[in-house]
């Protein structure tokens, strides 16, 4: 006798076999879909890596934009530049990347912001830091001992002198309140328009000194005449009359020293071009005893004359000394552009290596303040 199955029975077979078939294409739909995200998420996650990379490549550039800036703010090697015209772009290398930079004052002085932008493969990255200067190079002069020192960093009419023996007067506009040579020092620069502005240091001492330093720091923004003094005394522009002077040598555009020695006229001029708007540490020293006359520009020689008179100057204190042009008549040997730091030191022919020392301290320290991503 067979048994019979259920009805009932059956029918909850077959309806638990549906149930596994469903299962079984559910699971399959889901896998497709999984994988088909895993490829996908596989594929987001190589960009995303790949931009990583180049945004990392892009603030290591940055960061190479921020060493450039503290370098050229520390020597001038690049102008400031600005966020619409930034210095550069520089390349690592040729056509991966690069950077561009700029710097600007703050409301701090001695305080600057350099803003630097790297850029990988269309991937930029900015920083910004503040970093303060600071300058040996006042402690330094005072070390020299220098008779006269005109810092030229005056508001008012008067062209103090450090030393307080004889002090100037800023005539006919000369600008005051330019920024001056030395980085990381607060005292400011004069600028001569070359016109008929000119500093009158008057009938300063009589310098007939066995040795003699002079020196300053100057740049020409343009040549309104190519025989303008810096500092000098004089009756008159002619070969004859120059008591001392350091000025230019005509179109050349080379610093040269003048001095008088008895009855007799010599000139040194040095082998190096001026450029316009870039600053240079002039030095000039004459030693009796070594029958020489030197030039320093910048630190270095730039320019020996030997087998001079074995005399001291022959100065006259009956004269006018003038910063910026030629005594006696305005106009005639004009200086164009900013003039600072004039300097005379008496008896004494700075050495080379206290030349050097005195521009190196013209190179101001670093203090990073504040650093910006």
């Amino acid at each position: 006798m067979s048994a019979k199955t259920p009805d009932r029975l059956i029918g909850a077979r077959r309806r638990s076999g549906g149930f596994a078939l469903l299962m079984v294409l559910l699971l399959i739909a889901t896998s497709s879909v999984v994988g088909i995200s895993y490829i996908y998420g596989s594929q987001v996650k190589t960009a995303s890596t790949g931009n990583l990379i180049l945004a990392s490549e892009a603030r290591y550039l940055a960061e190479s934009g921020l060493q450039h800036g503290l370098y050229s703010l520390r020597t001038r090697a690049t102008p400031f530049g600005s966020a619409k015209a930034p210095n550069g772009p520089y390349h690592t290398v040729a056509g991966d990347g690069g950077y561009v930079f700029y710097i600007s004052a703050t409301s701090v002085p001695n305080d600057y912001r350099i803003v630097a932008t790297g850029t990988a493969g269309g991937i930029s990255q900015t920083i910004a830091m503040i970093a303060r200067l600071t300058s040996d190079y006042a402690m330094k002069m005072i070390d020299l001992e220098p008779r006269y020192w005109w810092r030229l960093g005056d508001s008012g009419f008067r062209a103090v002198d450090e030393q307080e023996h004889d002090d100037g007067i800023y005539v006919n506009g000369v600008i005051r309140g330019t920024d001056g040579a030395i980085l990381g020092d607060a005292n400011t620069a004069a600028t001569f328009r070359g016109s008929t502005d000119y500093i009158n240091l008057g009938r300063i001492e009589k310098l007939d000194y066995n040795r003699i330093t002079f020196g300053c720091w100057v740049r020409a923004d343009r040549w309104a005449n190519t025989w303008a003094r810096i500092i000098a005394r004089a009756p008159s522009p002619s070969v004859t009359d120059r008591c001392w002077q350091i000025s230019m040598n005509g179109s050349a555009h080379k610093v040269r020293f003048n001095l008088r020695l008895k009855d007799t006229q010599y000139e040194l001029v040095g082998p190096t071009r001026f450029e316009l708007g870039q600053w240079y540490f002039v030095v000039a020293t004459f030693d009796k005893d070594a029958q020489q006359m030197r030039l320093y520009l910048n630190g270095e020689p730039n320019g020996t004359k030997s087998s001079v008179l074995k005399e001291s100057i022959r100065d006259d204190d009956h004269l006018d000394a003038w910063i910026g042009d030629c005594p006696i008549v305005p106009g005639q040997r004009p200086w164009a552009g900013p003039i600072d730091e004039v300097f005379i030191i008496k008896d004494r022919a700075m050495t080379p290596e206290q030349v050097k020392e005195l521009f190196d301290a013209s190179i101001p320290d670093v203090e990073v303040i504040s650093w910006d991503d």
